[in-house]
């Protein structure tokens, strides 16, 4: 037997999970963006900790009602829903009656319809493209990974003791216990935290020398904010995340919020910190100088364009950032979406179409199930006797079909009486008349009653299909209407978005130039301060010349002075060791040692009679505290009131 590993159950049926697990996730984020959007624009005033709160908990939300939907799919009580195209929405049985009984559905239904089914068909190979997609997303996450702890390690230096101390400060202020590093790194552009268990904080190289110390606090202060809050971690959650959703903007934009609103909860701690709010905001203008005059590369620690000026805005004027053009188009847009799929989703009763071929006393109703690709042994009850119950056969009451079987039903009132007709595969397998099942063998007798339903039924068909080329043709019509409303839409909004773009690159340079202004009257200050210095320290200067000069003569007469002495010493020393050879206490001067001292007179080692010490004593030593020593312990030279000179 062919055995074919994609259609195999115990992977098709997690695979086809996943699949419409992934497409539940698209609106069930639109939901949540609207949330989202609605929430910002209500909280303009709020903490930015509130709004983070907030955001990070529809995240949470989203992902763990989608896990729970795809858990959900593959219970064994969905187990019979997972299979072909029944493995789809309850809308599609709704819509499907509409179809059969002539109608035409709204075009979200269809659409909603279409995306099912393929789905269904199609969940492996989907599901494959995404697996492959999400392995390289978490390859190149683990490189970085990588390429940060090689960072942390190479190419640092640490940074001056007076620097490390403001550092440890500021980390108790903040309550922080631990191992904090702080590294200066030539290899990072901007301030970065690195780590978790032993975080390491890394400045640019000759920034701590390059900017005020305040400034450079205020920056410190922010990286150890990240740290206390353990943003890092968070964020290693948050990529992995986008890495399993990378296909749903919702998730993507909902992710940027909370990182957006990080920087800003970072930057109300710094300032609750070092109570200085104008000393935090000269520190992100300057930072940006600082960069914008070092290295052509982009500031990361501002994100994006324009970040640094929604920072400085929100922190001077204690209100937060609102939706820009293209957050708002977005916004909307999910709305829309949700409305729409809200309706194409609701059930909807099935109405009847009267056809031209049928007379007034005739209604007519059709429903056919769609061709699946595989069934699960679902029980084969008594196939159903009414238009309702044959909709809900078609998922609940499926036999097993081959990829060509269909069943069709018919309810219909002609001449007076009911006809309930079941047919499969164009076989008539259940008739009953006015209520009363009529068995097989006299199919016969109503063969011409069946024939005129069955034209009947046909010609309706043909209209329905006739009316619904015509929709599908005014749909498309109004399909590309709506695109040209789209693309102007979309310009307008590009049109503000870059009048907005315009005013806030305006405002930057204002408050750039008042940057510049204050730095220059600070610098100008500064100046003054330094010449004042100045001054004094050229007069203490010329102070501690005339007082080096001084020194300088002193030393001189006590180099003269020192150089007589060893004179005077090194005589005595050769007249001492010449009236011990004379005197016989040693025949040769090698290995020669001695110790003469008012207390004893050693001769290598040897003590000498009191009589010979008191004779050289008196001769060769002025000071009576004085000693003279050659080699003797390691020491030569004499000693004249507790100070030791030596040749």
């Amino acid at each position: 037997m062919h055995f074919n590993i994609i259609h195999a159950s115990f992977l098709s049926e997690p695979a086809r999970a996943m699949c419409l697990a992934f497409m539940h996730s698209l609106w069930q984020g639109l939901i949540a963006a609207v949330l989202a959007g609605g929430f910002l624009m209500l909280t303009r005033k709020s903490r930015p900790a509130f709004r983070y709160n907030v955001l990070a908990f529809l995240l949470g939300m989203l992902l763990i009602t989608n896990v729970a939907t795809c858990l959900l799919l593959l219970s064994p009580q969905n187990a019979s829903e997972m299979t072909g195209t029944a493995f789809i929405s309850r809308s599609e049985i709704w819509q499907t009656g509409m179809a059969a009984t002539g109608g035409s559905g709204s075009y979200p239904e269809l659409f909603l319809q279409h995306i099912t089914r393929f789905c269904g068909e199609h969940a492996f190979t989907i599901v494959a493209v995404w697996l492959v997609v999400f392995l390289w997303k978490s390859m190149r996450a683990a490189a970085g990974l990588w390429h940060l702890s090689t960072i942390r390690s190479r190419g640092i230096q640490v940074p001056s003791a007076d620097w490390l101390d403001v550092f440890a400060d500021l980390t108790r202020k903040l309550g922080m216990h631990g191992r904090i590093s702080l590294f200066e790194s030539g290899q990072v552009h901007v301030p970065m935290v690195i780590g978790y268990m032993k975080p390491v904080v890394l400045v640019p190289l000759g920034m701590l020398a390059g900017m005020p110390a305040a400034q450079v606090e205020a920056i410190l202060l922010h990286e150890l904010a990240h740290i206390r809050r353990r943003d890092y971690l968070v964020n290693l959650v948050q990529v992995f995340c986008e890495n399993i959703y990378f296909f749903n903007p919702a998730v993507l934009w909902l992710s940027a919020l909370i990182r957006q609103e990080r920087e800003h909860c970072c930057d109300e701690m710094a300032i609750e910190v070092s109570g200085n709010r104008g000393s935090f905001v000269h520190a992100l203008v300057s930072f940006q100088e600082y960069k914008s005059t070092g290295l052509a590369a982009e500031v990361a620690f501002f994100k994006k364009k324009n970040h640094l000026l929604h920072r400085i805005k929100r922190i001077i004027n204690h209100n937060n950032k609102s939706l820009d053009a293209m957050e708002k188009v977005f916004v909307s847009a999910s709305l829309i979406a949700a409305v729409a799929l809200s309706a194409a989703i609701s059930p909807q009763p099935v109405k009847s179409t009267r056809s031209s071929a049928v007379s007034d006393h005739q209604r007519i109703y059709s429903l056919e199930t769609v061709p699946v690709s595989s069934v699960s042994n679902v029980p084969a009850d008594t196939l159903p006797k009414t238009k309702k119950d044959a909709a809900v056969t078609k998922i609940h009451s499926a036999d097993v079909y081959t990829p060509s079987e269909g069943v069709a039903t018919y309810n219909v009132h002609m001449d007076g009486k009911q006809y309930d007709i079941v047919r499969k595969n164009g076989k008539i397998i259940s008739l009953d008349v006015d209520g009363r099942e009529i068995p097989a063998s006299e199919y016969e007798k109503y063969s011409d009653v069946l024939a005129r339903i069955e034209k009947n039924v046909k010609e309706a068909h043909e209209q329905a299909e006739k009316e619904r080329t015509e929709a599908e043709h005014r749909r498309e019509e109004a399909g590309e209407q709506r695109r040209e409303a789209d693309n102007q839409r979309l310009e307008a909004a590009k049109s503000r978005a870059e009048a907005d773009e315009r005013k806030q690159e305006a405002t930057i340079m204002r408050v750039q130039a008042e940057q510049v202004r204050l730095n220059a009257e600070q610098m100008r200050k500064q100046a003054d301060v330094m010449r004042e210095q100045a001054g004094q320290m050229r007069q203490e200067a010329e102070k501690m010349r005339v007082e080096a000069e001084k020194s300088r003569e002193q030393a001189a007469e006590m180099r003269k002075e020192a150089e007589k002495t060893r004179e005077e010493f090194e005589k005595k020393q050769a007249a001492l060791i010449e009236d011990l050879l004379k005197n016989g206490i040693i025949k040769d001067t090698k290995q020669l040692s001695y110790l003469l001292s008012e207390e004893e007179f050693v001769v290598n080692g040897a003590s000498q009679p009191e009589e010979i010490r008191k004779r050289f004593s008196s001769k060769y030593l002025s000071n009576p505290t004085g000693e003279m020593v050659y080699n003797y312990k390691g020491r030569t030279g004499y000693t004249s009131r507790g100070t030791v000179r030596t040749r």
